[in-house]
């Protein structure tokens, strides 16, 4: 099997896999946009895109902590009990209290 990697004019990245039996010739289509990269300039692209999730998906966690944090100090200082508060808001750090 071959395949062959692609970067399209959006910096999409795809490619396409031909299995390769005999000898005749075989016309791979792709869109007109796209220029053919290495593998290792795909994995590239791969792992540069991983890592802009995982820093998307971490700065998302970190927002939904300060909403709970809050959520749960608001919770306290009207009076509920702690465990009540971390049940309803989720929030799962530091058990300080607010002052």
């Amino acid at each position: 099997m071959i395949t062959k990697f692609f970067r399209l004019g959006d910096g999409t990245l795809i490619s396409r896999s031909l299995q390769v039996e005999g000898s005749y010739a075989m016309t791979l289509r792709v869109p007109t946009d796209a220029q053919e990269i290495s593998a290792e300039q795909a994995e590239e692209i791969r792992a540069g895109h991983a890592a802009q999730v995982k820093a998307w998906v971490a700065e998302q966690n970190a927002q939904i902590n300060e909403v709970r944090r809050a959520d749960y100090d608001a919770l306290l200082t009207l009076g509920a009990p702690e465990a009540t508060a971390r049940r309803l808001t989720g929030y799962r750090g530091p058990a300080d209290r607010p002052t």
